[in-house]
């Protein structure tokens, strides 16, 4: 037999056996994406470590995810004013919902380090990608700093504190009111097919004055309704001139393929710039306009009730304002549909307030309210 068939036939047996190689490893490759399971925004500026143990000290916020996965990164943003000094920070199981934990925390690393100097000029900080058993349900994030300011957060769930390197104790012995660590959200990479519903808009939606650690809040109820992961983008004090700039913020957020926007009472309750239904109108459409260019469907929710909050009795004008935005809302004007919470939560007999079962102060709802708030947007969602 001459050597030039057998190196033919060598080169194609070579070829197939480099074939089957190439696809065996991506059998054995790890099937999954990465998709969003927990957003936090409300950055409102400095603390000092006295507020919270100290130099030094351990704290430990709650931090729901909503995705089984096998591998987690984290994402924090600095202040932009000064730098800061991370210490470390960890991911931890929650045994429960009030700061107790189980199993050993997970270090989370940036660049194979578990310091970071948060820098001012930097918006965005990413960790590695860490490789970790992740559950659907309460976590922690803990974090420590050597720096006497370091980022926090509005909150309505407690966290923890305790002076000291404390991250492996169960149970932290006072209650931090705030959140640290500009934690900004934590993706993980799973298998799970479903996608995100993002939630936007401000206090209400963050869910102001329901009980904390609870998921008292509607986006948390919603999910649960649904049986869908829920993100939470609200913020104390928004209005629809900061969701103008929503664009940039959500199209970070991998998995999400609907939202729902209820924002506007705080523009009527100023009145300062968005104070016509032309200028409302028009921040919602760019904001409609840019959520289908990014192939994502666009819920509007209308503006509850506020009479008997003193800030917006002051003026009868504002409620001549929210009803004519709630009126161009329910037009729909292009977005995929409209949910009314004012019709679910309005009291039929006064129409301007909050029925007294769902309200809080007037402009917040309760625990109720939020409940009702998830049952009126999970029937909007599908026709059920």
């Amino acid at each position: 037999m001459s050597p030039q068939p057998f190196l033919q036939k060598s080169k194609i047996v070579l070829a197939l056996t480099l074939a089957f190689l190439a696809s065996v490893s991506l059998t054995l490759a790890e099937e999954g994406t990465w998709k969003t399971a927990f957003v936090k925004r409300g950055f409102c500026g400095l603390s000092d470590a006295n507020w919270s143990g100290g130099l030094g000290a351990t704290h430990r916020m709650r931090t729901p995810l909503q995705f089984d996965g096998t591998k987690v990164r984290v994402f924090l943003r600095g202040d932009s004013q000064n730098d800061e000094s991370l210490t470390k920070m960890a991911l931890v199981k929650g045994a429960d919902d009030d700061g107790k934990i189980t199993g050993t925390p997970f270090p989370i690393l940036f660049g194979g380090s578990e310091k970071l100097i948060l820098l001012k000029s930097v918006q965005t900080f990413g960790s590695d990608e860490m490789p970790v058993a992740i559950t659907r349900g309460t976590w922690y994030i803990e974090d420590q700093y050597s720096c006497q300011k370091f980022p926090y957060a509005f909150e309505v769930d407690q966290g923890f504190y305790e002076a000291g390197d404390n991250f492996a104790k169960e149970k932290l012995a006072n209650i931090l009111k705030f959140r640290t660590s500009g934690l900004y959200r934590v993706d993980v990479f799973t298998t799970d097919p479903r996608s995100a519903i993002l939630c936007c808009g401000d206090s209400i939606t963050q869910g102001y004055n329901s009980t904390p650690n609870t998921d008292h809040r509607y986006p948390a109820i919603l999910g649960k309704l649904l049986n869908r992961p829920v993100l939470n983008l609200g913020q104390n004090g928004d209005t629809i001139q900061e969701w103008g700039r929503m664009e940039s913020l959500a199209d970070e957020l991998p998995g999400v393929d609907t939202v729902i926007l209820l924002v506007g009472i705080n523009d009527i309750i100023n009145a300062e710039k968005i104070n016509s239904v032309p200028a409302y109108a028009g921040a919602v459409q760019r904001i409609i306009a840019d959520c289908h260019q990014r192939q994502r469907k666009i819920h509007i929710g209308t503006i509850l009730p506020a009479g008997g909050f003193a800030n917006f009795d002051s003026d009868p004008g504002k409620e001549i304002l929210r009803q004519a935005f709630n009126a161009w809302i329910r037009q729909g004007n292009g977005a995929d549909g409209v949910i009314d919470f004012d019709a679910a939560l309005a009291d039929p007999t006064h129409p301007t307030k909050l029925k007294a079962e769902y309200q809080s102060d007037w402009l917040h709802p309760n625990d109720a309210g939020y409940q009702k708030m998830a049952e009126t947007a999970a029937q909007a969602l599908t026709g059920k």
